[in-house]
């Protein structure tokens, strides 16, 4: 039951972290950094929040549909996806 609420917090924190990534990311997001500090990498901003929010939801939904005994696979990959879109905030702001 426990597991079930952590769940459902996590998807709602990454529902609304991608609204807010929408509206405070530039068009163009930058999703890597070089040792120099410079972007190596970006991404449009609809895949740059599609992309963690999607990990977010599958890690969440496999942690909701997983047996009590089972790894937390699902629940790490959902903390990954939140982490991603965290940084991604970070990064571009």
């Amino acid at each position: 039951m426990k597991k079930n609420w952590l769940s459902i917090v996590l998807i709602v924190a990454a529902v609304v972290l991608a609204v807010f990534s929408w509206r405070c990311l530039p068009d163009v997001v930058t999703v890597q950094v070089g040792l120099d500090g410079r972007a190596t990498n970006t991404l449009p901003k609809m895949a740059a929040i599609v992309i963690p929010l999607g990990l977010s939801l599958v890690g969440s939904l496999m942690s909701l549909t997983a047996k009590e005994g089972k790894n937390n696979r699902g629940m790490v990959l959902a903390l990954a996806g939140l982490a991603v879109m965290a940084l991604s905030l970070l990064l571009n702001h």
